[in-house]
């Protein structure tokens, strides 16, 4: 007599939607809750990711065994590492201490300005915001944030562990790539084993699928960001906005997560704007260099580069950032567009297999 599977009875798109949900949600906590052990295997997941396709070329075209394939990339890999480290990071270095000596003088250019800002606005408009002291509340929220930041460096660098794990850290995430990449026909081989030959075929059509999305976000992802930094740099450099450079990469890598890093490079070249330009327009043309990148990125680059593959809506971008982020804080927010636009896949297939079930064609 054979047994009755558990879940026969539930239909196939709406269990794979629950697998789904349970795989995302187990990732996302083994990256908030385990991050030490956890974080370098998922960079290094990223990493082998990226530069498999390009060590299956060679071996396809070149027949370069796998292994010199994959060594080939972590070399590459490395070099761009040591690369920004001798010359982006120390200019960065330089921007951020000009930005910490000028920080005076430009604290002080924007009090002056706030508080008739604020003394207009109390005096006008008292019976909606009472005393308004805008000096106050931004010197507290500038206190707050350099506290945050110096908490964090000394916690980073204040001690030889730090030092040493993230020594380990550089070492562990290539090694860990090198074996991904090399060995990612036998870990596929061993994980479509796992899988019932029945369903074989279907899980490997949904994966591919997947990796089409994944494939677009990532590859694509990262190429514009590399244009938002270079096109917020130009634009804020043509209208003279002070450490245009540093706060123009702020923006660009910050977008990795989608309007993170524009919200707060907005905010950072606006109070830097208030502290240094004589007029209005100024301030306004600040305004135009970020409407101008942002609607060129939403409009153009973004679809044109990370392609229709990812299909999701503004709407559905926005209530994907705010659960995640809501739920899981940091990693939700690094993970919530691929993960909707799983979601949307396996929702696009219930929707499918409800148009076509009897409930729904009966007269």
């Amino acid at each position: 007599m054979k047994r009755k599977l558990i879940f026969s009875w539930m239909p196939a798109p709406l269990f794979a939607i629950i697998g789904y949900t349970i795989s995302v949600v187990v990732v996302v906590l083994c990256l908030k809750y385990m991050t030490l052990i956890t974080a370098p295997i998922f960079i290094a997941l990223i990493i082998a990711y990226l530069f498999n396709p390009v060590v299956d070329y060679l071996e396809k075209k070149f027949r370069i065994p796998r292994g010199i394939g994959a060594s080939l990339s972590m070399a590459l890999i490395l070099f761009v590492f040591f690369f920004l480290i001798m010359i982006l990071f120390p200019y960065i270095v330089d921007e951020i201490k000009k930005a910490a000596d000028r920080f005076p003088e430009t604290l002080n250019q924007f009090s002056l300005k706030a508080k008739a800002v604020s003394v207009y606005i109390t005096k006008n408009f008292s019976e909606f915001v009472g005393n308004f002291d805008l000096v106050t509340k931004f010197e507290q929220m500038v206190r707050e944030g350099l506290t945050s930041i110096s908490t964090l460096l000394s916690d980073v660098f204040s001690n030889i562990y730090g030092i040493l794990l993230t020594t380990l850290y550089f070492v562990f995430i290539p090694l860990v790539s090198f074996y991904f990449i090399k060995d990612s026909r036998q870990i596929q081989r061993s994980f479509f084993g796992l899988i019932p030959p029945r369903h074989t075929d279907h899980v490997i059509q949904k994966l591919e699928k997947m990796n089409n999305i994944l494939s677009s976000f990532i590859r694509g992802q990262a190429i514009v960001v590399l244009i938002l930094v270079v096109f917020y740099s130009i634009g804020l450099s043509l209208i003279g906005l002070p450490f245009s450079i540093l706060i123009g990469v702020i923006s660009g890598i910050g977008d990795f997560i989608p309007y993170f890093g524009t919200v707060i490079g907005f905010i950072l070249s606006m109070l830097i704007g208030i502290a240094h330009f004589p007029t209005v327009e100024h301030l306004l043309l600040v305004v135009l260099v970020f409407f101008v990148v942002k609607g060129s990125e939403n409009w153009y680059f973004y679809p044109k580069i990370v392609g229709k593959e990812v299909g999701l809506h503004f709407l559905w971008v926005l209530l994907a950032i705010v659960i995640f982020g809501n739920l899981f804080g940091f990693w939700g927010l690094v993970v919530a567009i691929p993960s909707a636009a799983g979601f949307k896949m396996h929702m696009n297939d219930l929707i499918k297999y409800y148009k076509n079930s009897l409930y729904y064609k009966k007269e």
